[in-house]
C-alpha cells in the first residue's frame, strides 16, 4: 500500500502533464494515453481514461502564452490489478471519488529558460486542496509540437495519507501537441 500512494501521486502529475500538452474536447476520447509505471517490485500502471480540455489557448503559438484549463475524470483511473484500483478510488486516503470525482488544472503561461527548456507553475484542485506543482518541459521548435518534461508532486499535499516511501513523486511526461 506504501508505494501505491506514491503511484498514485505520480499518476495524477502524469495525468496534469499530458493534460496540459494534448487538447481535447471530450473526455471519452482525450488526446493520448496517460500512464503512471510503479515498481515495488512488480510494476503497477495506473491509467486516466477519461480527461479534456476545457480551455486551451495558445496565443501567437507562443508557449510562453498558454492559457489552459483541464478536468480529469479521477473515476477514470484504471490498472490491471483490480482490487488496487477498486482501493485507490474508494478510500478516503486515496482519491475518494466518491467525494471528489473530478481534479482541475489551470496553467497560466510558461517561461523559456536560457537553456531553450520551459518552467511553469501549474494549478492543481484534488480532493478540495489547490496547490502550485511545478513544471519543467522542453518542446520541438516548430508544430506539431514535441513536449518532454518533468515535475515533483508532495503526495502529502493532497491527504493522500498513509506510510509511503516518499512523499515527493517525481513525474516524467512525453506527448505531441496537436495542431490546431
Amino acid at each position: 500500500m506504501q508505494i501505491t500512494r506514491n503511484i498514485i501521486g505520480i499518476s495524477l502529475l502524469i495525468l496534469t502533464m499530458n493534460s496540459f500538452i494534448g487538447y481535447n474536447n471530450g473526455q471519452d476520447n482525450p488526446p493520448g494515453t496517460i500512464e503512471c509505471i510503479g515498481d515495488a517490485g512488480s510494476p503497477n500502471v495506473f491509467v486516466f481514461r477519461k480527461w479534456a480540455f476545457t480551455k486551451m489557448e495558445l496565443p501567437n503559438d507562443n508557449l510562453e502564452n498558454i492559457q489552459a484549463e483541464i478536468d480529469i475524470n479521477v473515476t477514470s483511473a484504471e490498472t490491471k490489478w483490480k482490487d488496487l484500483e477498486k482501493s485507490v478510488k474508494k478510500k478516503k486516503d486515496y482519491f475518494y471519488v466518491k467525494k471528489f470525482p473530478t481534479a482541475t488544472i489551470n496553467i497560466k503561461g510558461a517561461k523559456k529558460q536560457a537553456d531553450g527548456s520551459y518552467t511553469t507553475d501549474a494549478t492543481l484542485s484534488l480532493k478540495g486542496i489547490t496547490k502550485t506543482v511545478a513544471l519543467t518541459f522542453t518542446a520541438s521548435d516548430s508544430k506539431p509540437y514535441h513536449i518532454k518534461g518533468s515535475g515533483t508532486l508532495n503526495r502529502r499535499d493532497f491527504k493522500f495519507t498513509g506510510d509511503g516511501p516518499k512523499d515527493e513523486v517525481p513525474v516524467h511526461f512525453d506527448f505531441v501537441l496537436p495542431v490546431e
